[in-house]
């Protein structure tokens, strides 16, 4: 069981990383669904663009970290090789890894973005 979640939690992972790099690159459009989501960002296209330029490595950084440290144990997982309270330290690993990440990149895209901007 815990195979699966840990499958589930590095495929979120990946999803997370290409969120930040889309947002690094500008090709993330502003939308409700993803990205850095903050009355600031969504003001207007331009805001949307500079937060996400700034905060983007942050969600790289955390998506790329937890991917690796699920896709080492993904194989094992699934096979049952692996006890399920290791999976669990793993995945719970990931998600502080994840919610670490998406706190900085919020909070350090948006303040860079608004002495950026001048706003």
């Amino acid at each position: 069981m815990m195979g699966v979640v840990l499958f589930v939690t590095t495929l979120a992972a990946l999803l997370l990383t290409v969120v930040g790099f889309l947002g690094l690159t500008g090709k993330l459009p502003r939308n409700a669904w993803v990205g850095i989501r903050t009355p600031y960002s969504m003001r207007s296209d331009e805001h949307w663009l500079a937060t996400h330029r700034e905060g983007a490595a942050y969600l790289i950084f955390a998506g790329v970290a937890a991917f690796a440290a699920g896709a080492a144990f993904v194989p094992f997982a699934l096979a049952g090789k692996i006890e399920d309270p290791l999976a669990a330290v793993v995945v719970l690993g990931q998600a502080v890894l994840v919610l670490v990440g998406a706190l900085m990149s919020w909070l350090v895209g948006t303040s860079r973005a608004r002495r950026q901007l001048g706003a």
